[in-house]
């Protein structure tokens, strides 16, 4: 048997180890080749973003960054695991994966936009160009009710950062942007279904501005014709948020005296401090709540959550109307609409609906996350994406929490809407009601 000298053994060694780690690089690749690990893009332009060519380095620390905030602030992970079997923080390694195989900034975007959607939440998302720029638009006209809409845009880093600004190539042009709609010219649709019985009332979003000014006086004068009916009904259903000053109006016009009621919501971090553009106010620590409160929230409230506060929603007729003659003295009963998409603003009204009395929910149980404070934006400090993301945990009246088991109505069908509304099962349950 011919046996090999030290060298011969050594050259032997490293053949294999390079065997080895051949064969590994050739399976890393493979298995890299994986529809899970890869997105597809446009150009850059067509998400109207800058390309840059960031290099990969920068974007797995954007990804680090972003991974850091989300997993010390955002409320869901453990109900994203129950609702949808994914275990977002447990998957970091597959979505760093994602982020080496991109190979340009708009597939960067596009997997960010893939990896927050994992979280199955409409409050979390990545900004492309015309977010960007319909944001911009609706913060410059909500603060041009308050007459300084410059002042205030430049004290908002993501409109004011001109490195942010660069990334989506908007520079506060409003010409640019005027052609954007942020809703359309009426939110609202009105009709009689039963003449002096059942009058139907739809509002497709909370909208504001323009929209909701026009719509208010519309509103009015329908409350009014069908004040003597006996039965109204409020459809929102497919109504994903907004405003909710939309739907404190038309509640303001059918209730007869102050109605309201209280919520707890849950923060991970602490937003108390002056400085935070997300300043919340009267935000307390959840050491000073009492254990018996507590103990009839999730267990995850306690072990996950630091800071609480207490919201009362309520709504006074009084300050609506001015003089007698704006009452509209509705007689009839309410009834609300309501299907799985029904989310933010709309989920606000849901719940406030059922649980003051307000309102009798038809339909199927709705998409919750219900929040009351401003949802925060972020800039990953790299590419200068722009992100949002929820913070806010919101408790039912029950004790369970919002996002999980959203709004159950009191009747419960097939929520689908139908052009015929002798077809309609949910118009025809309130006529059977």
């Amino acid at each position: 048997m011919i046996s090999m000298n030290k060298r011969q053994k050594t050259r032997f060694i490293i053949k294999i180890i390079l065997i080895i780690l051949l064969i590994i690089f050739a399976v890393e690749r493979i298995y890299n080749m994986k529809d899970e690990f890869r997105v597809s893009a446009l150009d850059a332009s067509d998400y109207g973003i800058t390309e840059t060519h960031l290099p990969i380095w920068d974007k797995l620390y954007d990804f680090e960054y972003l991974y850091d905030v989300l997993e010390e602030n955002y409320p869901f992970f453990k109900v994203n695991e129950r609702l949808h079997n994914i275990d977002w923080l447990g998957n970091k390694r597959k979505y760093k994966r994602i982020i080496r195989n991109t190979k340009n900034d708009a597939e960067f975007l596009v997997a960010i936009d893939h990896i927050l959607k994992d979280l199955n939440n409409g409050h979390v998302n990545v900004f492309d160009g015309q977010r960007y720029r319909r944001y911009f638009k609706n913060a410059y006209l909500y603060n041009s009710k308050f007459g300084d809409p410059w002042g205030s845009l430049r004290k908002i880093e993501i409109l004011s950062n001109h490195h942010i600004m660069g990334r989506y190539n908007f520079f506060g042009d409003m010409d640019e942007i005027e052609h954007i709609k942020l809703y359309d010219d009426s939110a609202l649709e009105t009709k009689v279904l039963i003449d002096n019985e059942l009058a139907y009332m739809e509002i497709k979003e909370m909208a504001e501005f323009d929209t909701a000014i026009n719509d208010q006086i519309k509103i009015k004068d329908f409350l009014r014709e069908i004040s003597d009916y006996d039965k109204l009904i409020i459809d929102i259903r497919g109504n994903r948020g907004g405003y909710d000053s939309y739907w404190n109006y038309i509640v303001s016009l059918l209730i007869k005296e102050p109605i309201s009621y209280n919520y707890y919501s849950f923060f991970k971090g602490d937003y108390r401090h002056s400085y935070n553009p997300y300043r919340i106010s009267y935000l307390s620590k959840i050491n000073k709540l009492e254990e018996g409160i507590l103990d009839q929230f999730p267990e995850e409230v306690k072990t996950d959550f630091n800071f609480y506060r207490n919201y009362t929603v309520r709504i006074n007729p009084w300050l609506t109307a001015t003089n007698s003659s704006d009452y509209i003295n509705f007689k009839g009963k309410v009834y609300l609409l309501v299907d799985n998409l029904v989310f933010s603003a709309s989920e606000n009204f849901a719940s406030f609906a059922k649980d003051s009395g307000f309102a009798t929910l038809v339909g199927e149980t709705t998409g919750g996350d219900r929040v009351f404070e401003v949802i925060p934006f972020i800039s990953l400090p790299k590419s200068r994406f722009v992100i949002r993301y929820s913070r806010e945990l919101g408790i039912n009246a029950d004790g369970t929490i919002n996002m999980e088991t959203g709004t159950i109505p009191h009747i419960q069908v097939d929520p689908t809407p139908h052009e015929d509304f002798t077809k309609d099962q949910c118009i025809q349950a309130v006529i059977n009601d």
